[in-house]
Parts: C-alpha cells; sequence; structure tokens
C-alpha cells in the first residue's frame, strides 16, 4: 500500500466521523429538546397534583409517592425547617422564644451543626410562619438584629396540633 493510499484512507475516516460527529450533535440537540418539553410535562403535573392530591384516596397518595413526587410539604402549608421551628415554638416555655435562641434550638435538631440552614436561609423559610400568622414577631432591644426578637405563637392552636 502507497503513503498517497494511507493519506487517502485517513482523509476519508475523518470525513466519515465530522459526519457521524454531525450526526450525533443533532441527536443530542434533539434529546435535549424532547427532555424540555417532558420536564416541562412534569412541572405541570406537580402543579396539578398539588390542587387536586385533596381528592386523592389512601392508594392514589401511595402511588404518587411511589412516582417520586413528595407532598409533605404541601400537606401541611410548610417546609421542612419552618416546620422544625413550629415544633419547637410550640414546645416551648410560654409558646415563645427569641429568635436566636429559636435558631440554635433548631440547630440543635441536627447531628451534625453543617446540616442545618444558615441563620438567614432560616429566617427566610420560616417566613411562611409569620405570613400566615401562624407566629408574630416582637421587635427586640437592638433594631440592626433579629437575634434578639421575641418569636411566640399567635393564640391558640387547636389541640389537635398542639401535640
Amino acid at each position: 500500500m502507497s503513503n498517497s493510499n494511507i493519506v487517502d484512507v485517513l482523509i476519508e475516516n475523518i470525513g466519515s466521523d465530522q459526519e457521524l460527529l454531525k450526526k450525533a450533535d443533532e441527536a443530542i440537540e434533539k434529546a435535549k429538546a424532547d427532555k424540555r418539553d417532558i420536564v416541562d410535562r412534569l412541572k405541570d403535573y406537580r402543579k396539578d397534583l398539588s390542587v387536586l392530591l385533596k381528592y386523592a384516596n389512601e392508594e392514589q397518595k401511595h402511588r404518587i409517592e411511589e412516582l417520586g413526587f413528595d407532598f409533605s410539604e404541601s400537606s401541611s402549608g410548610l417546609n421542612s425547617v419552618a416546620q422544625t421551628a413550629l415544633d419547637i415554638i410550640l414546645k416551648g416555655k410560654d409558646d415563645k422564644l427569641t429568635n436566636g435562641a429559636l435558631y440554635k434550638a433548631y440547630v440543635g435538631t441536627h447531628k451534625k451543626e453543617s446540616d442545618a440552614v444558615s441563620y438567614t436561609e432560616f429566617n427566610i423559610k420560616c417566613r411562611s410562619l409569620f405570613n400566615s400568622q401562624k407566629l408574630v414577631r416582637t421587635k427586640g432591644k437592638d433594631p440592626k438584629s433579629s437575634k434578639e426578637d421575641v418569636i411566640s405563637l399567635n393564640g391558640s392552636l387547636n389541640p389537635i396540633q398542639k401535640k
């Protein structure tokens, strides 16, 4: 086999592989578009389920959970951080704590401190408790710090909620 034949074979291989690469890229782009469409449909299903879940029986709820949908936050209306904070307040003396003490108690519910969210994120995640008026915030002495703010239960919860 002469050198020119080897070069011709190499050129042919390069051309073939470039064509294969082009086809693979087209297939990848189509797969990405298909994936986006599927993800959008799943998001829509999640929205539909969050509204219709209250009509589902236990078997249907179990099947929904098997599909990977978790509505524990939707059913109580609280994220896990806010639910933990509410539980801490409910177990606290006179149903109130300073915000700093509440955060410290929240951190104490974790095996490792690094598993807890930051103080700032904690306050953001607890906003739903104030927005829903489950808890009330009374500003502390230092207007620049929220750690001395007193967080208390707003009125009384029904006996079933108070464990």
